[in-house]
Order: structure tokens, then C-alpha cells, then sequence
């Protein structure tokens, strides 16, 4: 037990002094329990064992937790961001079953208040409540992209309106940020086109349509492929924030729990 002998009898010596009595009496064959030792420790054995037992019980239960978690994100943050999350959640947790909404952030948000959702995971900014709990999980970078074939790696702010600019569409937080940006730094926004999924505007970059507007974390598998390229540019763009959203008081099962902590923990 890795224990050492005068450890042990200093224990046993505290243990003696709260119980009022002789645990062990010393015979000619060495320290032997008292009928009252054996009496306790048969009792304790027993409580030992129920604690043992929950434990155990718990644990197993623990690992066959069955339930459904429904979550909102856009399809593009599932399958650039949270994908590999999902696959180690599922492989831990193979009875939990998670139902997907694939909408914008501002029909996550109502989904979210109108309880149709567990959880809506979504990149700032967008309007929260007092009724709400937000917890970041990741950083996210915003960049502009170009075919690899466009001529510049840089580009003046004042200079962007001079070439296609590529969008996505309306509704959408990552269009009234980039929008927001834009006033900030007084340039009028002049979009050539408006393309509601990310997967389209890289596909429209890599054609060298225009250059586009997008989050480093969904093209950065096409960067490393060199289908498109960052344009750098002077434009001051803060990075951003991907979080998961909750109603207050609204995790009230072990599933969710479970499925909340494995979340934040993973991105940690």
C-alpha cells in the first residue's frame, strides 16, 4: 500500500482515540483485532461495499446514457468546425442521439427562445438576453480570399470596390459584420455577388470570380490545397468568437450536462 509501518500505527492510534477503545491487543503471536475490531470492521465492510456498488452503478450508467440533444448551427461551422467534436462525442457516447437545425443566427436565436433547441453554436456578433447563456469555445479570424491566380497578395481598403467582391447573402451575421466593418473604415459596400453558402464563394474565388469576404476557419482546408489564397489587406478586422448559446436554468438532464461539459472542454 505503500504505507509505512509508523504511518500506519499513528492511524490506527487516531482511529482508537475517536472511537473511546482497543482496536488490536498484542499476544504472544503479535497484534490481533478485538471482538469489538471485528465486529466494526465486518460493519464497515459491508458500508464499504454499498459505496463501491453506487459507485459502479453510477459509472455504468454514466457510459449507456441514452437521450437526444437538438442543436442549431450553420452547416458550414458543423462541417468546419464542430465535425471532429461530434465524431468523439458520438464514439464516447453512442446512446446520445443529436438531431442538427442548419439555419442563420437570427432563426437560431428564436429557435433557441421558443425552446425547438438544445444548444445553437454560432459565431459572434448577434443579439443576446438577459434570458441567455453564452460560454466562447473557439476564436475565429476573418480574411479576405482570391484565386491563386490573382495578381496581388495585397490590397489598399480604399482599393477593394475595384475589384468583384463576393458576399454572402442576406440574412446573416457575417454579412451585417462585415457591413459594420466597412462603415467603420467609410467604405461603401459594393457587392458583385451575393452567395448565401460559404461552399458556393469558395468555389466562385477559385473560378477567380472576385475576391471574397469569409471565415479563415471554413477555407482553410482549400488554402492548404491551394485552390484559393489570403489577400491581405490594411482593413482593420478584430477577430471574432464562436460560442454556445443556452437558456438560463435550461440544462436540466444529465444528457445535456454531458453534452454541454464535453463541448467546452473539447475546444479547451
Amino acid at each position: 500500500m505503500y504505507i509505512s509501518q509508523p504511518a500506519v500505527t499513528k492511524s490506527i492510534k487516531k482511529l482508537e482515540k475517536y472511537l473511546g477503545g482497543d482496536l488490536f491487543i498484542r499476544t504472544t503471536k503479535g497484534l490481533v483485532p478485538t471482538e469489538e475490531c471485528e465486529k466494526l470492521n465486518s460493519t464497515w465492510y459491508t458500508a464499504f461495499k454499498f459505496i463501491e456498488n453506487g459507485v459502479d452503478n453510477f459509472t455504468n450508467v454514466s457510459k449507456s446514457i441514452k437521450g437526444k440533444i437538438i442543436i442549431g448551427s450553420s452547416s458550414t461551422i458543423i462541417r468546419k468546425i464542430l465535425m471532429s467534436f461530434i465524431m468523439e462525442f458520438s464514439k464516447k457516447y453512442p446512446n446520445i442521439s443529436i438531431n442538427i437545425v442548419d439555419a442563420n443566427s437570427q432563426k437560431l436565436i428564436k429557435y433557441l427562445k421558443r425552446g425547438e433547441i438544445n444548444f445553437a453554436i454560432l459565431n459572434t456578433p448577434f443579439e443576446t438576453n438577459e434570458i441567455m447563456e453564452c460560454v466562447v469555445i473557439k476564436k475565429t479570424e476573418d480574411c479576405f480570399i482570391s484565386s491563386v491566380n490573382f495578381e496581388k497578395d495585397f490590397i489598399c481598403k480604399d482599393d477593394l470596390n475595384k475589384y468583384p467582391l463576393i458576399v454572402q447573402k442576406r440574412p446573416s451575421n457575417n454579412r451585417d459584420y462585415f457591413e459594420q466593418i466597412c462603415v467603420e473604415n467609410k467604405i461603401q459596400l459594393m457587392p458583385q455577388y451575393e452567395i448565401v453558402s460559404f461552399g458556393l464563394i469558395t468555389d466562385f474565388v477559385e473560378k477567380n470570380l472576385g475576391i471574397a469576404f469569409t471565415v479563415k476557419d471554413f477555407v482553410q482546408d482549400d488554402i492548404d490545397k491551394k485552390r484559393v489564397k489570403i489577400i491581405n489587406t490594411d482593413l482593420c478586422i478584430n477577430p471574432r468568437e464562436l460560442v454556445v448559446a443556452n437558456l438560463k436554468q435550461n440544462i436540466n438532464s444529465y444528457t445535456k450536462k454531458t453534452f454541454y461539459n464535453f463541448l467546452v472542454s473539447y475546444f479547451k
